[in-house]
C-alpha cells in the first residue's frame, strides 16, 4: 500500500452514517441508530476501529443511549475500493488494550 491509499484509508469514517440490520427472513433493513464517533487502530492494511453507535428511537432493548460495534474498513483485493467489514476481527491483545484506552480517554463508559 502506498501512502496516498494508507491516506485514504485512515481518512475513511463511519461518522455521521446509519447503522442498518437486515431483517431476519426477508423484509428490507431497519435503522438500528447513527456512528456518532470512533476510535481506531491502523494495523497493516486495516483500519480496526471500535463505533459509539446512538439508538434510533425505539430500538434500544435495555433502556441505553448508545451502543458500540467494532470492525474495520480495508481495500478490496485490487486494492482500488475501501470496503467496510464487521466479521472476524483479529487484534492482539495490545492492540485491542489500545483502542479500548482511546474509547476511555474520549470519556465512553467501557
Amino acid at each position: 500500500m502506498n501512502a496516498q491509499q494508507l491516506a485514504r484509508l485512515e481518512s475513511m469514517s463511519g461518522v455521521g452514517r446509519p447503522v442498518t440490520f437486515k431483517n431476519k427472513g426477508g423484509g428490507g433493513h431497519r435503522v438500528m441508530g447513527t456512528v456518532v464517533d470512533e476510535v481506531y487502530k491502523m494495523v497493516g492494511d486495516y483500519k480496526h476501529m471500535i463505533q459509539r453507535v446512538r439508538f434510533a428511537p425505539g430500538i434500544s432493548w435495555d433502556g441505553s443511549e448508545h451502543a458500540y460495534r467494532t470492525g474495520y474498513y480495508t481495500y478490496d483485493a485490487r486494492g482500488k475500493v475501501i470496503k467496510w467489514g464487521q466479521y472476524t476481527q483479529f487484534l492482539t491483545e495490545s492492540e485491542y488494550q489500545e483502542l479500548l484506552h482511546k474509547a476511555r480517554a474520549k470519556g465512553w463508559p467501557i
